[in-house]
């Protein structure tokens, strides 16, 4: 078993002081300049994490004010929905709808999504046309 040198005081360390010295005293800080500067660092550690908070609390408003528009948009689908499902099938009739249209006639106004046809997007029509006679005259060309 080896020995180990006596160390002096000088090369413990400490929390106050690490293992490659204390940089404040090798600045030669006065005491007052010392505080100073702590004082000007818990203020900048103090702004940074006011600033993370501030960022966090306008970030989770924006998600918040998102939900409740998705919530509401999709009440006002809804209630569309609804009140196609209520009229007669000759009403449907009149304006080009049938019962098994009516979803997808409501998702299309709204998201301007168009049916895929052997590939490729066919072109988007008014939400009142007939869809069965448009999907027809595009199978019977190909």
């Amino acid at each position: 078993m080896m020995t180990q040198p006596i160390r002096t005081f000088k090369d413990l360390t400490s929390e106050t002081s690490p293992a490659g010295g204390n940089d404040f005293t090798k600045l030669d800080l006065s005491h007052e300049n010392r505080q100073l500067l702590e004082q000007r660092a818990r203020y900048a550690r103090a702004e940074l994490l006011a600033n993370a908070l501030g960022d966090a609390a306008l970030w989770l408003g924006r998600q918040w004010h998102r939900l409740v528009a998705g919530i509401k948009a999709d009440f006002k689908l809804r209630a569309a929905e609804a009140q196609l499902f209520r009229m007669s099938d000759r009403e449907l009739a009149d304006i080009g709808l049938c019962r098994g249209d009516i979803s997808f006639a409501i998702r299309e106004v709204t998201h301007g999504v168009a049916p895929e046809i052997n590939g490729d997007t066919a072109p988007l029509t008014a939400a009142n046309q007939n869809m069965r006679r448009a999907a027809y005259t595009t199978f019977s060309v190909a």
